[in-house]
């Protein structure tokens, strides 16, 4: 998204421009519905000049969309893409991600409505002066108020792409990672997203956090964030061998979790040259440009750490795991029924704080996770975004470099084949497999 609201700033800032009217309020015609979208889902939990504003520029676009009959051209197709994705993430924007959008959608109204005064005369079309004055208005309260760098994660966002057809080359890693995101966001949609399919979410997530230590050197990185970042996520995975969801494995699907999964850690193998066992970086192991590329599918887990995150959270309100009673956290005021199934050792359903301590664990992952990719997104707005002035204004846009202590090295753990997944250390006890 943000490749294509800086091409659209880009043509719409180019002296001379070839670009026509039509096309001009055919742009903020879409940005007008991207804008809407956002304000609709809310920026802040209750009124505010940040929503008012959003709403009134959504408006002002809108209404200077419709001037001329829409002719389309480069300006109204660069829009109306951007617009399309912010529609297709809106299920998964948090106010963080709108408001960083929303930010971003308006300095590029802001040079679409300049362009457009320029090509008419003075006074004509007076909606497209609101436009620009609107957008100075969240302008300003960007200024008060700058987006973070986790909410400006969702700009960088991936498309991903057609699956391959069998025997074609296989996809470079990045391009998998943004599959398997893709991948979830299709199985939560569905609300068919098993246990099995987690785990092997999880189990990417690790595998790539390790490759990302192991080629940390090469890139100019500390690899203890990332080593971290690995310990966690395996941690994630053996707290969900306590649960089980009593679904039987099923036939594979080429574009489902668990597939996406393999052909991420597929492609971090072929391609990089490094293992993830590796323990710490590894400098004459791995060049400098694949590191590079290790770290841009590092960046891309916060996404599926909010989605892994969000999957425990609506297991815990539709109680679709069962685990072992003895195996659950404690509860104050056990029911009777409780009590009869942690004596007898059986199986119950989980739900709210059952899944406690496996939220926890993903949220702890995810912190971890996040933090490098934010750090690296601090560190390369000023050089991938020095053209723009509105985002030079809302500098810094990142929290201070989280420090973190060299850790030891990490025990070597090998996943050959991510659907037949084990952890070290499983529950003592009998789960029925999830697969």
């Amino acid at each position: 998204m943000q490749q294509l609201l800086d091409d659209l700033t880009a043509r719409s800032s180019a002296a001379p421009s070839t670009a026509t009217i039509e096309d001009i309020t055919g742009a903020l015609a879409h940005l007008g519905r991207a804008l809407t979208g956002l304000a609709a889902d809310g920026l802040t939990p209750a009124a505010s000049s940040r929503q008012r504003t959003a709403t009134g520029l959504a408006e002002a676009c809108t209404a200077a969309g419709r001037l001329w009959p829409p002719g389309g051209g480069p300006l109204t197709d660069l829009a109306g893409a951007a617009a399309d994705l912010v529609g297709r993430d809106r299920d998964v924007m948090g106010r963080a991600h709108r408001w960083a959008a929303t930010v971003e959608l308006a300095a590029a109204a802001d040079h679409c409505a300049r362009l457009g005064r320029r090509l008419l005369p003075p006074g004509a079309a007076p909606e497209l002066a609101f436009v620009r004055s609107s957008a100075a208005d969240v302008e300003h309260d960007a200024q008060a108020n700058p987006p973070t760098a986790d909410g400006y994660a969702v700009l960088d966002r991936l498309v991903p792409l057609p699956i391959p057809s069998p025997g074609a080359a296989q996809v470079p890693a990045l391009d998998a990672a943004v599959a398997l995101v893709a991948a979830l966001n299709r199985a939560q949609r569905a609300g068919d997203l098993t246990l099995r399919d987690f785990r092997a979410a999880v189990a990417a997530a690790e595998i790539t956090s390790r490759y990302a230590a192991a080629t940390a050197g090469p890139a100019g990185e500390d690899a203890g964030p990332r080593v971290l970042a690995g310990l966690a996520w395996q941690l994630v995975g053996r707290s969900s061998m306590v649960f089980h969801d009593g679904r039987q494995r099923q036939p594979g699907d080429r574009r489902g979790v668990v597939a996406s999964s393999q052909a991420l850690v597929g492609a971090l193998r072929d391609q990089v040259g490094v293992h993830a066992d590796t323990p710490g970086p590894d400098e004459g192991r791995a060049s400098p440009s694949q590191a590079a590329a290790v770290q841009q599918v590092a960046d891309q887990l916060p996404a599926l750490a909010d989605r892994l995150a969000a999957a425990v959270d609506r297991w815990s309100c539709t109680g679709r795991l069962y685990a072992n009673a003895r195996d659950l956290p404690p509860m104050e005021d056990m029911p009777a029924d409780r009590v009869r199934a942690v004596m007898a050792g059986r199986h119950v359903q989980a739900h709210g704080a059952d899944l406690d301590r496996l939220r926890l664990t993903v949220g702890r992952a995810a912190v971890l996770t996040t933090r490098p990719a934010s750090a690296r997104a601090g560190a390369d707005a000023p050089n991938r975004r020095a053209d723009h002035p509105a985002a030079a204004r809302h500098a810094p846009r990142s929290r201070a470099p989280v420090v973190t202590e060299r850790m030891p090295r990490p025990t070597a753990t090998r996943y050959h084949n991510l659907s037949t997944i084990r952890h070290a250390r499983q529950a003592p006890r009998e789960v029925p497999p999830s697969r």
